[in-house]
């Protein structure tokens, strides 16, 4: 049996994540949540899996409750992911100092493998292609405290001789998506056949499906220790997939490019590269950008439909 260790367990990717490593039944989960956390409902009841209330702030803890040596740890939690609380410098400061506590703490657990999860914002502002080895120049305390997390960790990791694995994620997308994301409001507002502002989108982007992204990371915990860009690899100026999404939707939605200014990061355009990690992990992504909106435009209808089919209970 593996045991395995992931904080930040009812986010958006770690949920998906413990789906894939429960998938194995030689896999043990130990997921975190945050106490009294609202999104603890989401895991569904598994023999294979334990879960456990527990602030990061007390992440030293953690091993006088786990009983069994671990072997991986994946590291998902951060708070302030979003674009309000991207520029909290205190916010930022505190997930790093809860991420260097958490790398102490998985070579406490006897660990092999560290698996943290950073961002595409330790990168910047960017133009052309994007390898691991393109210059990180983060704008926001959120990237800069990602890209420390990144650096120090290593370092720190390598003292131990605990494996660090980062993972630079790329945008992803998918059921249970937080709902303001351009994805998820896009579609609601074509359903229903609103206007929609947007910025210029001009810029090259890359959305991967969160399906694919968790089935990345599951392979990283025995991929060489490194930093991985983690995307799908095919970049399409944003217009073009909101366009797509308009099709895919049979919207007669008004797309109002250049209404919404840019935020702090300024129109930030990427192009990853996954050579590396298609080269080190049996990856590859497999659900399409249109399988993926059709997906999601059904889910949206189909709740819908119920939220209707509900309310005209009642007035009966």
């Amino acid at each position: 049996m593996k045991n395995i260790v992931v904080s930040g367990a009812t986010s958006f990717i770690g949920i998906h994540l413990l789906n894939v490593l429960l998938s194995d039944k030689n896999n043990h989960v130990f997921a975190l949540v945050r106490p009294n956390s609202p999104n603890k409902g989401k895991l569904k009841s598994h023999e294979n899996l334990t879960v456990m209330e527990f602030s990061l702030q007390k992440i030293e803890n953690l091993p006088s409750r786990i009983s069994v040596l671990v072997d991986v740890f994946y590291h998902l939690a951060w708070d302030g992911t979003r674009a309000s609380a991207r520029d909290d410098q205190l916010l930022q400061e505190n997930n790093y100092q809860s991420s260097i506590r958490a790398v102490k703490v998985a070579f406490e657990l006897g660990c092999k493998s560290f698996v943290g999860v950073g961002s595409q914002a330790e990168y910047g502002m960017c133009i052309g292609r994007i390898t691991e080895n393109y210059k990180v120049a983060p704008l926001t305390e959120y990237g800069k405290a990602k890209l420390r997390t990144c650096e120090d960790g290593k370092k720190l990791a390598d003292s131990f001789g605990l494996k660090f694995v980062w993972a630079r994620i790329f945008s992803v997308y998918g059921q249970g998506d937080f709902e303001g994301t351009l994805i998820m409001s896009a579609i609601s507002k074509m359903i229903r056949n609103e206007r929609i502002p947007l910025t210029e989108c001009t810029q090259s982007w890359d959305f991967l499906h969160v399906l694919d992204a968790a089935s990345a990371l599951f392979f990283l915990s025995s991929a060489p220790a490194g930093i991985y860009n983690i995307a799908s690899g095919v970049s399409r100026p944003l217009k073009d997939f909101v366009y797509e999404m308009l099709r895919l939707t049979d919207s007669n939605s008004v797309l109002e490019f250049g209404v919404i200014p840019y935020n702090t990061e300024g129109a930030v355009s990427f192009e990853p590269v996954i050579d590396k990690l298609i080269a080190v992990a049996e990856w590859a992504p497999k659900i399409s950008f249109g399988q993926g909106v059709s997906e999601i435009r059904l889910m949206k209808e189909r709740e819908s439909y119920e939220k209707n089919k509900c309310a005209c209970s009642v007035l009966e």
